[in-house]
C-alpha cells in the first residue's frame, strides 16, 4: 500500500457517485447526509477525496453548522487503510481548508463507536453528549392542563425570524444554537413552528415534525428569565396534541446530558431515554 500514490483533492461533481457507492467496499464509513447534501458540500469546497485514479481510498465531507464552527458529516477510508494513517491523510487538508474558509472548530457528533477514539486522538475532545427521549402520543389532550392565560400561543411570523434568532441564542448554549438561516429552514419545511409571546416580545418557541407514525420535537426553546413559569410545559403540550391529532404513535427528542433542566422536564412529562448517549467531539481549528 506504500507504493500506491494517494492524492487529496476536492472533491468534484464525477465523484459524486463514487463516494455514495463507498459502502459497496468498504466497512468503515461514515454518512450523515444524503444525496442533494453531498452535492451542496462538494460545491462549496467541503468535502475531500483520497484518489489513487482508479478507486478512492478514502472521503471526508464536512458542512457548514454556524459561524465558525463546522460540523464533520462524513468520513469513509477503504479496507485495510489503518485508520489513524487515513484520518491523517483527510483531516489535515480538510482542516486547513476550513480555517482558510474562516471555521475555528470541527464538531463531530460520534454516532459510530469506532470512530471515537481515533478522532480523539487527531485532537478531538469531548464536550458533552446527546442523549434521546421518546414517548407514545397522548391518549386525550394535554394542553387544556397546561394552558395559561397570560401568554399567547402562535404561528411564527417570517419577519420575526431576527427576534427569533435572538431566542435562540439566549436560550441555548454554543454550539447549539441556530442561525438565522437555520430558523428561516425549520419556518419552511416544519409541520408546526409556534412561539409564545407575552408582554410583547417572544419568550419561547417550538417546532416539530411528523413523519409517518413517528414525529420529532426539533427545537424548544424558553427565555432564561421566563423559565420556571410552565411555558416549557405549555410548548410540549402542544407538541404532543399536535403529533397526536396528525396520527403519530411515538414522539422524539434529544437533548444534551448537561441540560438537566430539560430532562426534568421530559422526564415529568413521560419521556424516557432510549439507545446510548452519543458523544459530541469538537476540535479547536489552528494554523499548522
Amino acid at each position: 500500500m506504500h507504493d500506491i500514490q494517494i492524492i487529496v483533492r476536492p472533491a468534484q461533481s464525477a465523484d459524486i457517485d463514487r463516494i455514495l457507492r463507498f459502502r459497496e467496499h468498504a466497512r468503515r464509513v461514515v454518512m450523515h447526509f444524503g444525496y442533494e447534501d453531498l452535492v451542496q458540500m462538494v460545491k462549496r469546497g467541503m468535502c475531500l477525496v483520497a484518489d489513487t485514479g482508479p478507486l478512492l481510498w478514502g472521503f471526508v465531507c464536512t458542512a457548514s453548522y454556524q459561524p465558525g464552527l463546522a460540523m464533520l458529516r462524513g468520513i469513509g477510508l477503504i479496507n485495510g487503510w489503518r485508520i489513524d494513517d487515513g484520518l491523517s491523510y483527510l483531516l489535515r487538508p480538510m482542516e486547513q481548508s476550513l480555517i482558510e474558509q474562516g471555521m475555528r472548530y470541527l464538531m463531530h457528533l460520534a454516532v459510530d463507536v469506532w470512530l471515537s477514539a481515533p478522532l480523539m486522538r487527531q485532537g478531538f475532545i469531548p464536550h458533552d453528549y446527546i442523549i434521546h427521549f421518546e414517548r407514545a402520543t397522548p391518549v386525550k389532550p394535554l394542553l387544556p392542563e397546561y394552558q395559561l392565560e397570560d401568554v399567547t400561543l402562535r404561528p411564527l411570523h417570517p419577519h420575526e425570524i431576527q427576534a427569533l434568532t435572538l431566542l435562540d441564542h439566549q436560550a441555548f448554549d454554543w454550539p447549539w444554537q441556530f442561525s438565522s438561516g437555520e430558523l428561516v429552514k425549520w419556518l419552511m419545511i416544519a409541520d408546526r413552528l409556534v412561539v409564545l409571546e407575552a408582554e410583547g416580545e417572544l419568550v419561547g418557541y417550538a417546532c416539530t415534525q411528523v413523519h409517518g407514525e413517528q414525529a420529532q420535537i426539533v427545537r424548544l426553546a424558553i427565555l432564561p428569565q421566563w423559565q420556571g413559569r410552565g411555558l416549557g410545559r405549555y410548548l410540549l403540550a402542544d407538541a404532543l396534541d399536535f403529533a397526536a391529532q396528525r396520527g403519530a404513535r411515538f414522539v422524539t427528542l434529544n437533548t444534551q446530558w448537561h441540560n438537566t433542566a430539560s430532562q426534568r422536564l421530559y422526564k415529568g412529562f413521560g419521556f424516557r431515554a432510549v439507545g446510548r448517549r452519543i458523544p459530541v467531539l469538537i476540535k479547536e481549528l489552528k494554523e499548522p
